[in-house]
């Protein structure tokens, strides 16, 4: 945004965990995820500065309260215009999901979706008039089209994973992967399970797991759930077909692993 013509300055609100102070010159305040009352501070606080527009990116679990609810003591103190991304809009809300949902809505100016799907489900819980909806293209790295100028000349890019083989054999293989931040939802069991299928019949196949366990999950339980997938890994004896690669990765990385990727994967356990 802060590239965009006739945009001054954009600054950040951001949720945190345990009470903090700015610890950056480009956040305005932090608010505590369980404490109610920084959620109206932070909205009296963007009441007094001269901003144009807040945005809120939206997602259940990121807001404290039941569902998230916490953010509508935000939005109704808030006396900015709003526009609110949407980044999981569900099929079958719960009551309380909805009404957070609506009362979102109905306090947003416009509301951002990212797929034609998102907007249909989001039309078919009423909780929003289709004349505030906007759909948004999630969007992928503008690096991806350079690696596949790379695949139409027959080279793969240098995505080095750490697999017995290392690139090469990657490189000889056939692909499967996801990456992402780990977590129960992403339904990586799954694929894992299904894995001790497919290698019997292909056993060329390699399955990557890319990506850090996601940060609220590790806070909670720690290590578990990886440890978890792992355990699964080895009892099916598939330590050489699936590989994890446990590293937070660069825009480049990303574009290179999906470039060098036949099948990417994406497991997730509900709609």
């Amino acid at each position: 945004l802060a590239k965009l013509p006739g945009i001054d300055s954009v600054d950040a609100v951001v949720v945190v965990n345990e009470p903090s102070s700015p610890q950056q010159t480009d956040l305005l305040a932090t608010v505590t995820q369980t404490v109610r009352g920084d959620y109206v501070r932070a909205a009296r606080l963007l009441g007094t500065l001269d901003i144009d527009v807040v945005l809120l990116q939206h997602e259940y679990g990121i807001f404290g309260g039941r569902d998230g609810e916490y953010v509508l003591s935000f939005a109704e103190e808030l006396e900015r215009p709003l526009v609110l991304t949407l980044h999981t809009v569900l099929s079958e809300p719960s009551p309380r999901q909805l009404r957070v949902l609506a009362a979102l809505c109905d306090r947003a100016d416009l509301v951002i979706v990212m797929t034609d799907t998102a907007e249909r489900l989001l039309l078919g819980t009423a909780a929003c008039p289709a004349d505030k909806i906007r759909v948004v293209p999630h969007g992928a790295p503008t690096a991806f089209a350079k690696r596949e100028g790379e695949l139409a000349a027959g080279r793969r890019p240098q995505y080095v994973a750490p697999m017995p083989g290392g690139y090469e054999r990657a490189q000889e293989g056939f692909l499967l992967s996801t990456f992402g931040l780990l977590s129960s939802g992403k339904g990586l069991a799954t694929a894992i399970e299904a894995m001790a299928l497919i290698v019997e019949r292909h056993p060329e196949v390699l399955y990557l797991i890319a990506g850090r366990t996601h940060p609220e999950v590790a806070r909670r339980e720690g290590e578990q759930y990886r440890l978890r997938l792992e355990r699964t890994v080895s009892d099916l004896g598939l330590g050489d077909q699936v590989v994890f690669d446990d590293r937070y990765h660069s825009v480049g990385e990303v574009a290179d692993l999906l470039a060098a990727t036949d099948v990417f994967v994406t497991p997730y356990r509900n709609r």
